[in-house]
C-alpha cells in the first residue's frame, strides 16, 4: 500500500500562539517552555526553536489537531482507492466489478477519513484521533473537503450524518483485514420471489389480447379475495424480465425480438455459395389478363447471401411448388448453379417435388427452424425495401398502413368499373405489374446497400457502400466463376421427374398417354419421367441411372381410324354428281351436264379489275404501315407475338420482318416464361 503522508510532531512558537491553553503571543510562549522545561530544538535551516507535541498540554493537542484538519486538503491521489487489496478475501464477498457508482463513490469516501485518522494517529493514540475526529464532525468545524466525505460516507438519506466512535472504529478494522474493499456499502437486492397471488393475476395478465395492467387487475381482484393493491401489482411486473412478463402476450416469433441474438458473417462465402428463397403476397391488387377481376400476385424471390443480389424471381397466384421452380430456373439460367438453398418450412418450398429437383442439380437445402424468420432476415428485409415499397406506388395498395377511408374508396371505384365492364385505372394489369417489378428489382441491384463493405464511387469520389452488382463483379475480379448452363438444359433439369413403368413404348403421366418409340426395347421396365407443369404436349424420358433416352409425345402413337375415307373423298364427290345428272334427265327429259363451276382465271376481265384494285389497295397500306421494330421490353415483345400469331390464325399475311422474327421469338427465354405464367394463372383460374 502507499505510503500515507505524515502530520508534523514538531511546532514554533509562533505555531502555538493563541491555540487553547496557549499565550496569545510567540514570546509569552517561549517564556511558558521555558518555565515548564519543553523539549525542543532548533528548527533546521532556521533560528526558531521548535517544541515536540508530545510535551504540549492536552487542550493544545486537540486545539493543534483539529486547526491541522480543517486546514489539511489531501490531494486527488491520495483519495483514490488502490486495488491491491481487490484479490483479497472480503468479509461481504462484494466483486469489486460489480460494485455500481454509488457504491464506489461512498467507499471512497470512507477510505479518505480512515486515512485521516491514519494521519492524526501518527501523533496521537488511535484513540483521541477517533473522539477528536467525532467531535470536530459534531461541532461542524471540520473542513469543507471532509465535512462532503462524511455526508458521503454515512450513506443515509436522512438530515443527520454526523460521525460516531463505533463507525469509525468498525471502518478502520474493516480496512486493515480486507482493504478499500471492505468499506463498500452493501446494496439491497430486489426480493424476486414470486408471491402467492402472482400466478392467479398473470393468468389474466399474460393474455394474447395484452389487457393492460389495470385491466388485469380488474379481473383478479374479482377473484382473488384479499388482493394486493394494483401499486403491489406495478412493482412486481417491474421486478420481471421483458421476456418473462410478455410470456403469453407475445407469440414465440415476437419474444424472440427481446432476446439476443447472433449476427451472422458472410465474409467467408462466395457468390452462389448459400440463396436465400421466401413468396411474399404482394400487397397491391392487379388485374388478371385472362379474367379481368382483381387479385394479389404471389411474388417468390431468391437472393444471393454473399453480395445480397436478387438472383431469380417468379409471379403466380400463390407459394407453390412451381413458383419455386420457375424461381430457380430463372436464377440458375442468369446467375448460375448454387451450392446451398436455405428457405422456410412453406408449402411452395418443403415438398418432394422441389426436393427431388435439387438433389438432381447437384445443391443441398435447408429449411429453417419454425419461428425463426429472423434467421432469414436479408430477405425479409429486401422485401420491405422492394416490394412493399413497389407495392405502395400503386393506387391499388392494401397493406397494413394504407388510410382506411382512402382504400374504401378505391375499392368502391374498382368495383364500379369492373362491374360496368370497364378498366379501372386505379388497378395495374399484370403487363404493367411485370414491367414495374422488374425495375424495382434492376434498381435494388444497383442501390448501395449497408451490409456490403465501402468502395469509392466512380462518379462523385466519395466512400459508400457497394452495390449488389458492384460486389459480384467485384468476385468475378477476384476469380469467382459461376456454374453456367445453357437455358435448354437449365430448364430440362428443373422439371420434376416421377418413376413410371412403360408399356410397348407409352408411359402414363398427369392423365396423358405419352409415345416414344425408344421405349418399345424398354417394356415393362422403370423410366423416369420429366413433366413440365405447363406444357403437356411432351415429357422427359431418362433411365434410373439419369441417361436421357428422348422426348415423348402427347398421344404420339395415335392415328385417325379409317383414314383411306380421306382419300376416296374425291370419288364419293364424283360419283354424286354423275347422280345427280341421271336425276336431272329423268326429270326434264333432256341431256343434263352437271359440273363444278372453277374460280375466275386471270384471264376473266372482272376478275382482272378486282384484282388490279385489290393491289393498289395493298400497296396504299404498305407505304402507311410503319416499318417493323421490335420493342426492347419483354411483355411488350410477348404482346406484338401474339398480335402476329392471331393475324395468322386468322389467314393474315405476315411482311417478310414480322414472319422471320415470329419464328425466332418463341425460342427466347423471356417467351418462356411469360407462356409459363400465362398458362399457369388460366389453369388455375380454370379449376377455381
Amino acid at each position: 500500500m502507499r505510503k500515507l503522508a505524515t502530520m508534523h510532531k514538531w511546532f514554533t512558537a509562533k505555531e502555538l500562539a493563541g491555540l487553547p491553553g496557549m499565550p496569545t503571543t510567540d514570546r509569552n510562549v517561549r517564556l511558558m517552555a521555558d518555565r515548564e522545561a519543553w523539549e525542543g530544538q532548533r528548527r533546521i535551516g532556521s533560528k526558531a526553536l521548535e517544541y515536540n507535541f508530545a510535551v504540549l498540554p492536552a487542550e493544545t493537542q486537540t486545539g493543534l489537531l483539529a486547526r491541522l484538519v480543517q486546514q489539511e486538503e489531501p490531494s486527488q491521489a491520495e483519495t483514490q482507492v488502490v486495488t491491491h487489496s481487490l484479490n483479497e478475501p472480503k468479509r461481504d464477498a462484494i466483486s469489486a466489478s460489480r460494485l455500481n457508482d454509488d457504491q464506489r463513490s461512498v467507499m471512497g469516501a470512507r477510505v479518505s477519513i480512515v486515512r485521516e485518522l491514519e494521519r492524526m494517529s501518527q501523533m496521537v493514540s488511535q484513540q483521541r484521533a477517533i473522539i477528536t475526529l467525532v467531535g470536530l464532525a459534531r461541532d461542524g468545524k471540520l473542513s469543507p473537503y471532509l465535512t462532503d466525505k462524511v455526508e458521503r460516507a454515512n450513506d443515509r438519506k436522512t438530515a443527520d450524518r454526523s460521525l460516531s466512535e463505533r463507525t469509525l472504529k468498525r471502518w478502520l478494522s474493516d480496512f486493515r483485514k480486507h482493504g478499500e474493499i471492505a468499506l463498500a456499502p452493501a446494496r439491497r437486492k430486489p426480493d424476486m420471489s414470486m408471491p402467492a397471488w402472482a400466478p392467479v393475476f398473470l393468468r389474466h395478465y399474460q393474455r394474447p389480447q395484452k389487457p393492460s395492467a389495470e385491466a388485469a387487475y380488474s379481473a383478479f381482484s374479482a377473484e382473488y379475495p384479499g388482493c394486493p393493491s394494483i401499486h403491489a401489482v406495478r412493482r412486481f411486473l417491474a421486478k420481471l424480465s421483458p421476456e418473462a412478463r410478455e410470456v403469453g402476450r407475445m407469440s414465440p416469433q415476437e419474444l424472440k425480438s427481446l432476446k439476443g441474438f447472433n449476427r451472422l458473417s458472410s465474409d467467408h462465402l462466395w457468390p452462389n455459395d448459400v440463396w436465400v428463397a421466401d413468396g411474399h403476397a404482394f400487397d397491391a391488387e392487379v388485374l388478371d389478363p385472362r379474367t379481368n377481376k382483381p387479385f394479389r400476385p404471389e411474388v417468390t424471390t431468391c437472393l444471393d447471401w454473399r453480395t445480397r443480389r436478387i438472383v431469380g424471381y417468379a409471379i403466380n397466384l400463390a407459394e407453390s411448388a412451381l413458383a419455386t421452380l420457375d424461381m430457380l430456373c430463372s436464377g440458375i439460367s442468369r446467375c448460375g448453379m448454387f451450392r446451398e438453398f436455405y428457405v422456410d418450412n412453406g408449402s411452395g418450398f418443403d415438398n418432394a417435388q422441389v426436393r427431388e429437383v435439387i438433389d438432381r442439380l447437384g445443391g443441398s437445402m435447408t429449411n429453417a427452424l419454425p419461428y425463426n424468420s429472423q434467421a432469414r432476415g436479408i430477405i425479409e428485409r429486401s422485401h420491405r425495401s422492394v416490394l412493399v415499397r413497389l407495392a405502395k406506388e400503386f393506387d391499388s395498395y392494401i397493406g397494413a398502413d394504407m388510410d382506411k377511408h382512402s382504400g374504401t374508396r378505391v375499392h368502391r371505384i374498382t368495383r364500379k368499373a369492373l362491374k360496368a365492364g370497364e378498366q379501372p385505372k386505379e388497378i395495374p394489369t399484370l403487363f404493367e405489374f411485370w414491367t414495374r417489378l422488374a425495375g424495382a428489382l434492376d434498381a435494388y441491384n444497383d442501390t448501395p446497400h449497408r451490409s456490403l463493405p465501402k468502395a469509392r464511387d466512380p462518379e462523385t469520389g466519395k466512400l459508400r457502400h457497394q452495390t449488389p452488382n458492384e460486389a459480384w463483379a467485384g468476385a468475378l475480379a477476384e476469380g469467382f466463376e459461376p456454374l453456367m448452363a445453357s437455358f435448354d438444359i437449365t430448364t430440362s433439369l428443373t422439371r420434376p421427374q416421377d418413376v413410371r413403368r412403360t408399356n410397348r413404348g407409352e408411359v402414363r403421366i398427369n392423365g396423358g398417354i405419352y409415345y416414344l418409340e425408344e421405349l418399345v426395347a424398354l417394356h415393362g421396365e422403370q423410366v423416369k419421367v420429366a413433366w413440365d407443369y405447363r406444357d403437356a404436349k411432351q415429357v422427359g424420358i431418362f433411365t434410373l441411372e439419369g441417361e436421357h433416352v428422348g422426348e415423348a409425345k402427347l398421344d404420339g402413337n395415335a392415328r385417325k381410324v379409317f383414314s383411306r375415307l380421306e382419300r376416296d373423298e374425291d370419288k364419293r364427290v364424283k360419283g354424286q354428281l354423275a347422280r345427280l345428272g341421271t336425276k336431272g334427265e329423268t326429270l326434264t327429259g333432256k341431256e343434263v351436264e352437271v359440273r363444278v363451276v372453277e374460280r375466275p382465271t386471270s384471264d376473266d376481265a372482272v376478275y382482272q379489275d378486282r384484282l388490279l384494285e385489290a393491289q393498289q389497295f395493298t400497296a396504299r397500306l404498305v407505304q402507311a404501315a410503319p416499318a417493323f421494330e421490335v420493342p426492347g421490353d419483354d411483355m411488350a415483345r410477348y404482346r406484338l407475338w401474339q398480335k402476329l400469331d392471331a393475324r395468322l390464325q386468322a389467314g393474315e399475311s405476315l411482311s417478310d420482318d414480322e414472319a422471320r422474327w415470329h419464328d425466332r421469338y418463341p425460342a427466347h427465354p423471356s417467351y418462356v416464361s411469360i407462356k409459363r405464367m400465362y398458362d399457369f394463372v388460366g389453369e388455375q383460374q380454370a379449376r377455381a
